[in-house]
């Protein structure tokens, strides 16, 4: 079965589109497409599921995602859940500014010179993906809102130098160097959306594997090996990561204490909560909190 694109809308001005707006293009929906993808949060927060890697995704975060790489992206905005919905405001905001673009545009010829080599180095780096931060991420920045602004003849000079800031940039992270570019199949797609979306709406409380299962209409053993083959760990495995990641917003976001803040992140038992956080983080769930004081 051929896998399925994510085709995106570009104005017949522009061979690529870079736009600030009140929503995401794919929403709530694992997807990917042929367009390498620059996102910056004006206003917002939720998370990010790309590869098999689960990120936090708030306010101020600056992401490139690369060509044909999975991703999801689900924004609090967007959810019953949200504790600012349950307070009755349902106008949770949100603001995107986003660029997509398509290495195809400036040609294999073109990218292939040697005075080009920094524009190979973005496209190869872009698959594992990337958060800019400090110095590189206010370049950029500016950078995007000059394009925002340009008329369509200056945006393609404005892009190669936007390549060129990232390629000899040095504040930046991979999401996950290790992560696989899978295509996946529609059934994929439409079964992992579903489990993931589940879960992200779910994991405070008990989830049952043949009531995960239930959500893409298998039995328990057969769910297990389906997921461990397309996302490369157990779902329980998935589970935990998603939780620790809540947690993390959480400590940084709240003063909730540690009772709460493992209650509220789906672990009954706050001896439990600090053995996984230590695990997966490296560090307490206190020595976290504190980093996230000292820096922010």
């Amino acid at each position: 079965m051929k896998a399925r694109l994510k085709k995106l809308d570009h104005s017949g001005s522009s061979s690529f589109h870079v736009e600030l707006a009140g929503h995401y293009h794919s929403y709530n929906e694992l997807h990917y497409h042929p367009e390498i993808e620059i996102i910056y949060v004006v206003e917002g927060q939720g998370t990010l599921l790309v590869g098999d890697k689960i990120e936090p995704v708030a306010t101020g975060c600056l992401l490139m995602i690369g060509a044909n790489l999975p991703h999801l992206f689900r924004f609090d905005s967007h959810t019953f859940e949200h504790p600012l919905f349950k307070q009755g405001r349902v106008d949770l905001p949100l603001k995107l500014l986003t660029l997509h673009f398509n290495p195809e545009i400036l040609g294999e010829q073109f990218i292939n010179l040697p005075e080009n080599e920094f524009m190979q180095t973005v496209i190869r780096n872009a698959g594992h993906a990337q958060q800019f931060y400090g110095e590189l991420r206010g370049q950029l920045l500016a950078m995007l809102n000059t394009m925002l602004q340009a008329k369509p003849h200056e945006r393609l000079i404005l892009l190669i130098q936007l390549m060129a800031i990232i390629a000899t940039g040095k504040d930046f992270r991979f999401l996950n160097p290790g992560i696989k570019q899978v295509a996946y199949n529609l059934t994929d797609e439409t079964r992992l959306t579903k489990i993931y979306l589940y879960t992200l709406n779910n994991f405070h409380r008990t989830i049952t594997l043949k009531e995960i299962a239930a959500t893409i209409y298998m039995c328990p053993n057969s769910f297990c090996r389906y997921f461990k083959s397309r996302v490369h760990k157990s779902y329980f495995d998935f589970l935990l990561e998603v939780r620790i990641n809540h947690a993390r917003k959480l400590l940084k976001e709240t003063d909730y204490s540690m009772v709460i803040v493992s209650y509220e992140s789906g672990f009954p038992n706050l001896s439990n909560f600090n053995r996984y956080f230590k695990a997966i983080t490296g560090k307490t769930p206190l020595a976290c909190r504190k980093e996230y004081r000292q820096f922010f």
